[in-house]
């Protein structure tokens, strides 16, 4: 892919690059794939979030949801990271109260029926067990 040159951009996003490079050391490659990716308005509203969300929950997340979704939505989606479906139904379920600590060890909960059959109609998993509401 052609690397975008700052001539080619307009002034606003050229002063911004300089300005993130001069205040935060950001890496103007970095940048730049950004602007090819999600373009010059996407860049100038939105790359400070983006930057930050990267650093704490990874690219490749942060990437993947903005394929669908507006990053500025990211943090209220946000449900955690989770091992699995099953346990993120089990975590909310406890988180709800509707688990106590009353049941008898013998009884046994299909927490994979649970997240397949219903939760995850109203949840996405994204990359490695991250969840966000699809609410």
């Amino acid at each position: 892919m052609a690397r975008l040159s700052t001539g080619q951009m307009q002034e606003e996003t050229q002063e911004l690059l300089d300005e993130y490079n001069e205040l935060y050391n950001w890496e103007y490659n970095d940048m730049c794939d950004f602007i090819e990716e999600h373009g010059e308005e996407n860049f100038r509203d939105n790359y400070e979030t983006y930057h930050r969300l990267v650093e704490d929950y990874g690219q490749g997340v942060v990437d993947e949801f903005m394929e669908d979704y507006d990053i500025e939505n990211f943090e209220d989606m946000y449900q955690g990271q989770y091992e699995s479906g099953a346990e993120f139904a089990e975590q909310i379920c406890q988180d709800c109260g509707y688990i106590s600590n009353n049941i008898p060890h013998w009884i046994v909960i299909d927490w994979e029926r649970t997240w397949e059959a219903n939760l995850r109609h109203d949840y996405i998993e994204i990359g490695e067990g991250h969840i966000f509401s699809a609410n």
